[in-house]
């Protein structure tokens, strides 16, 4: 079965983030999609415009990144709240796919999980406009609030609502793609 590159990363670093279980738990869902990037995020500078600027061009980890972004289908994003706003880490991250067309057109779902009452909603939302200057078509969203006590770090599910607000989205997102490219993602199930 061949499957479907997807960029997917987390904006946090902690190994034991809710978001990198949310993360987790939609690549369960959707086998059929090859989550791809992740690995990278901790490697990524600095955004800095003048390392493209270098004879060498700008390091290793931004050109794989960069790579694995262009040949990807959609993206999805797992990205935590800090004060108000999305992480340094996926801002970061975004900024590198600035200029090099890597989310034209590309469906991009949003996730994110916190302790707090509001499921970091005020993160995802300040990433719109970031979002849409890179050219992704943004898909609804999913926030997930009182998180530690819905779902683990392992990405163990505690409430239901959480597994099907998550399988829901990654529905959306197979169309999306099924849409955007014209042809259909086959789900696990074969379908």
């Amino acid at each position: 079965m061949n499957s479907t590159p997807v960029l997917a990363f987390c904006g946090s670093l902690r190994a034991d983030s809710l978001n990198l279980a949310l993360l987790r738990l939609a690549e369960r869902i959707a086998p059929e999609l090859q989550f791809v990037g992740g690995d990278l995020i901790p490697d990524l500078p600095l955004f800095n415009p003048d390392l493209d600027l270098t004879p060498d061009g700008p390091p290793a980890a931004v050109r794989h990144f960069r790579g694995l972004a262009r040949a990807a289908r959609a993206v999805v994003i797992a990205s935590p709240e800090y004060v108000f706003a999305p992480s340094g880490v996926t801002k970061n991250a975004l900024d590198w796919l600035d200029g090099c067309g890597a989310l034209d057109g590309k469906p991009t779902l949003l996730l994110s999980a916190s302790p707090g009452q509001t499921g970091g909603v005020q993160g995802l939302v300040a990433l719109f406009p970031t979002l849409q200057a890179l050219g992704s078509v943004l898909l609804d969203p999913v926030s997930i609030s009182r998180a530690s006590a819905r779902l683990d770090s392992a990405g163990n599910v505690f409430d239901p609502t959480v597994y099907q607000r998550v399988e829901l989205a990654m529905d959306d997102l197979r169309g999306a793609i099924d849409f955007a490219y014209g042809h259909p993602v086959s789900t696990a199930a074969g379908a």
